[in-house]
């Protein structure tokens, strides 16, 4: 306690003795805030009490404004020099209101400015001004010298597969060496099951790379290129690994989109190194998925600035695929699902000489993809293939595998390895109408409620059986937010005939607007719920397809064509006037309303029949198509 008396009597000798003659000189004031550290530290109501008081003399207010310094008066009854001084902190926005009360109190007040920087720093700041000049200059220099210095992309002053900025382009290595790598295709053709008719022409192609002899002494030549189009998952690109692998020759796969840069010249550079690595590993075959990626049509751009970068790298593969170089030995393949917007220079013959639709798999070619992928699953002796086959009607070859997959997923979880019918049938309801929920919690009268809704669209298909095939209805809820399904399909040789006529179109609007007309015969006009706004969304689409696509409109509109699939944005796009759209609503209504007043005819007549099988699907949950029929 000693030792600190004698240090602060010591302090405030030294303050004291600065301050003391000189109170107001800079140099001092500054030292007595660099030491108010030592100072006894008061709230701001104390200080506000001394200065009203008239206990202070002098404020001293930092350069931030957020701490005072004041001095007592000589005064006051304070013997020890260093409790003269005591430091306060304050916020800076009540600085104004303490200036005007030592005015009126007669303080005297100090503002303290910031300190001017020195020689030295002022030297630092200026050098890292002209530091930051120097490299943006030398940023600059550098990139138009990569552009402009040694002539076009790729060559010159600039290494290939180096962008503009010295970095390395995703896709290629040091000295333009494609980073995508030349593989051999280990799957064969009899991989892919599906159209015999397609199999045909994959087979012909690999035969004329095995053997080109015959087909040169016919006067045939190689195609240089072929576009396989289709729905996705149907099969493009295990068809060109295929075709690769049974040729023996060498595969470069790479997504078109990969062509795409930033900066105009870098996609057209990729696109010379793939075919110039393509003719370095003949023979060779190219697959390019997604061509219409880079491929779409030029000089379309309906008033949008065109992109040059696109259209420079479709140049250059126009160029690559039919130009001055020697292409002996190199096949390409493209795949896309949208032909109708590439470019008609890409699709001439001379690039792609053969154009080839992988359609979507019909019920034999279904079943023959159900078997090449359950070779490698045990599947139990009473699962029925045909009949998976059809209840699959529109899936693709990848949908298939997925459901296998799916089926044997459910039953690695019940811990058994044999996959059962019951688990593909389950796997098949969890892609097409989602996960069922096990626990429902709906009242009884909603579970009516969709009994009668769904009943209603069943009942209408099985009416009409000569065109559709009840499979089976439900009242369990989904995740997809569906409080039930009925599932039904048209018969066989109507999907495979793949001609549909106006009465079967228009008998499709009445089954869809069957749960609608059902809840309105139960429970009247004013209490049908909203639970038929996708039924609404379905029929007003297909009758809108009906009036200006198919030509199945009455009076006038008979012969009207509009294809809906174009955009504003489309190529060739023209709007229509405000006459055909006001027949074309008038047309859609028209078949709407018939086809909703043929559903409640037909169910008002059979309401007993419904009632019975309302009640059964209430207490059983589903029922399948054989068992309705028979409740029927």
């Amino acid at each position: 306690m000693k030792i600190y008396t004698i240090l602060t009597g010591f302090l405030g000798f030294l303050v004291k003795s600065s301050y003391t003659f000189q109170p107001s000189n800079e140099i001092n004031v500054n030292r007595l805030m660099a030491n108010n550290r030592f100072f006894r530290e008061i709230p701001l109501n104390e200080l506000v009490a001394n200065i009203k008081d008239k206990h202070v003399s002098e404020m001293i207010f930092s350069d931030k404004l957020d701490t005072i310094v004041s001095e007592f008066d000589d005064n006051t009854e304070t013997d020890a020099t260093m409790e003269s001084f005591t430091t306060t902190k304050i916020n800076p926005f009540i600085s104004n209101t303490l200036v005007d009360l030592s005015l009126k109190n007669d303080v005297k007040t100090i503002f303290l400015q910031p300190p001017p920087p020195t020689i030295f720093e002022n030297i630092v700041q200026e050098l890292s001004i002209l530091s930051w000049g120097f490299i943006f200059v030398a940023i600059l220099t550098n990139v138009a010298a990569r552009f402009f210095g040694g002539g076009s992309l790729g060559t010159g002053s600039r290494p290939a597969g180096l962008n503009p900025f010295g970095m390395m382009n995703p896709k290629m290595g040091k000295n333009g060496e494609a980073k995508m790598a030349v593989t051999k295709a280990n799957i064969t053709l009899n991989s892919f099951a599906g159209s015999p008719e397609i199999f045909l022409e994959c087979t012909e192609v690999v035969s004329y790379l095995k053997n080109a002899t015959a087909y040169k002494n016919a006067g045939a030549e190689i195609p240089r290129g072929i576009l396989l189009e289709g729905p996705p998952g149907t099969g493009k690109t295990l068809l060109a690994k295929a075709i690769a692998s049974e040729a023996d020759a060498n595969f470069i796969a790479v997504a078109a989109s990969e062509f795409v840069e930033l900066f105009v010249g870098l996609g057209a550079a990729k696109v010379r190194q793939l075919f110039a690595d393509a003719r370095k590993n003949r023979p060779c075959i190219v697959f390019i998925d997604e061509i219409d990626a880079v491929g779409k049509q030029r000089g379309n751009s309906n008033g949008i600035a065109s992109n040059d970068e696109r259209e420079q790298t479709l140049n250059q593969i126009l160029a690559e695929m039919d130009g001055f170089a020697d292409n002996a030995g190199i096949l390409i393949i493209a795949a896309t699902n949208r032909k109708d917007i590439l470019d008609k220079a890409l699709l001439r013959p001379g690039r792609f000489d053969r154009q080839i639709m992988v359609p979507l798999p019909d019920v034999n070619a279904r079943k023959d993809i159900l078997k090449v992928h359950a070779q490698n699953k045990q599947l139990d002796p009473f699962v029925s293939l045909p009949m998976i086959a059809e209840l699959t009607s529109g899936f693709s070859g990848a949908q298939l595998k997925n459901l296998l997959n799916e089926a044997a997923i459910l039953t690695a979880r019940q811990n058994e390895t044999v996959i059962r019918e019951s688990s593909i049938l389950e796997a098949l309801d969890k892609i097409t109408v989602g996960i069922i929920r096990k626990v429902d919690t709906r009242s009884v009268e909603t579970l009516r409620r969709v009994a009668i809704h769904e009943i209603g669209h069943a009942f209408l298909a099985n009416y009409f059986q000569d065109y559709f095939e009840v499979k089976r209805v439900s009242i369990q809820s989904t995740y997809n937010g569906a409080g039930g399904f009925t599932i039904y399909q048209e018969r066989p040789e109507i999907v495979e005939g793949g001609l549909y006529t106006r009465d079967l179109l228009k008998k499709r609007l009445v089954i869809a607007l069957g749960g609608k007309a059902a809840e309105e015969i139960f429970y009247g006009k004013d209490h049908v719920s909203v639970g038929a706004i996708q039924d609404l969304q379905y029929t007003n689409s297909l009758a809108q397809k009906m009036v200006a696509n198919y030509g199945m409109a009455q009076k006038e509109m008979e012969v009207f064509y509009r294809d809906l699939e174009k955009t504003p944005f489309s190529p060739g796009y023209q709007d229509l006037s405000d006459i055909s759209k006001t027949a074309i609503d008038s047309e859609i209504l028209i078949l709407v309303t018939e086809a909703y007043e043929t559903a409640k005819e037909i169910l008002e007549e059979n309401r007993e029949k419904m009632d019975r099988i309302i009640y059964v699907l209430q207490e059983s949950k589903n029922i399948d198509g054989k068992t309705f029929r028979e409740l029927i």
